[in-house]
């Protein structure tokens, strides 16, 4: 009786696992079982898909281009990445067609150059360049920049004076081993904590470095199990859990401004998508997407309905009737 149930369960496992890779090929994201619906659509609608690191900031850009796409004639499929290798390859390989970037991570991350202060000229030499593999970057937005930053509580700085991040270094000689959070990208990364360590002489145990998911990082520095973070300028939750962003009084971040990247045979193929999008980057406003980004974070409010709201709220969709 019980080896008659093994060919069937070895057969359904294989086809479970063929399924998976069919939905997912290089197993760096997640895809939508109503994705696939519609690309079987009959409809003629052209199929985009686009993607998304694994943070908030990403997300709720993803859902706005997504949204923004699809009341414009689009079909949309959307896939999530774990770090910024795994997306930049399935963009190169076709995996996916349009994802936001930051000028400087690639030209650290993928270029391999040095980072460079100034984000216009950051997106003029990274564009130019990723040019030449067929990538199409889309204008730039100065209004949000999501640079690497190092948080620590309020009080933490008031007690002790701290306002910079060479002051934490001072605080963590004079008083104790420094506990810091951080993901597992700024470990390897060029602009990572090794540098980061060697330019501003700190010297963490790497027992004392605790790996997290980024969305943790504000809440393990508000609980105190670690004194600072390396987390991002950007993140929604900073005022909420009373942190304070230091001075990068050594220059070492640079800043990261997002931008929509497109493969150019899919911008040509459908030409529409770059007034769009270039139309969206016109309407993202510091102010008003941090505080999209509380909601999503501190709120816990759905971000696709933040999405499609901002999208409302700018004019950029109109509501349907």
């Amino acid at each position: 009786m019980k080896n008659k149930w093994i060919i069937p369960l070895a057969l359904m496992i294989v086809l479970m696992l063929a399924s998976m890779l069919i939905a997912n090929p290089f197993g760096l994201g997640t895809y939508k079982e109503s994705d696939r619906a519609e690309e079987q659509s009959p409809e003629s609608k052209p199929v985009i898909t686009i993607g998304s690191k694994s943070f908030t900031e990403q997300y709720l850009l993803m859902k706005m281009t997504g949204i923004l796409l699809r009341e414009n004639g689009f079909n949309v499929k959307e896939i999530i990445f774990k770090g910024s290798t795994n997306i930049r390859s399935a963009l190169e390989a076709g995996v996916i067609d349009q994802y936001w970037e930051y000028a400087n991570t690639a030209r650290i991350y993928y270029q391999h150059q040095a980072g460079i202060e100034d984000a216009n000229e950051a997106f003029r030499i990274v564009s130019e360049e990723d040019k030449k593999i067929g990538l199409h970057w889309l204008p730039i937005t100065t209004e949000i920049n999501s640079t690497w930053a190092v948080l620590i509580k309020k009080e933490l700085a008031e007690q002790y004076g701290i306002n910079t991040i060479s002051d934490l270094g001072t605080y963590a000689k004079e008083h104790k081993r420094l506990n810091i959070a951080t993901n597992s990208e700024f470990l390897i990364r060029a602009d990572g904590l090794k540098q980061f360590e060697s330019v501003y002489d700190l010297d963490i145990p790497r027992e004392n470095v605790i790996v997290s998911d980024t969305k943790l990082f504000a809440q393990a520095v508000k609980e105190s199990r670690v004194q600072a973070t390396i987390g991002f300028s950007s993140d929604g939750r900073i005022d909420a859990y009373g942190l304070v962003e230091l001075e990068d009084d050594r220059h070492f971040f640079p800043p990261y401004n997002p931008a929509p990247v497109v493969k150019d045979p899919v911008l040509k193929q459908n030409p529409r998508i770059e007034p769009l999008l270039t139309g969206l980057t016109n309407q993202l406003d510091h102010d008003k997407f941090k505080a999209y980004l509380y909601k999503a974070d501190v709120l816990h409010e759905d971000v696709t309905e933040l999405a499609r709201q901002y999208l409302l709220d700018t004019g950029l969709i109109r509501q349907k009737k």
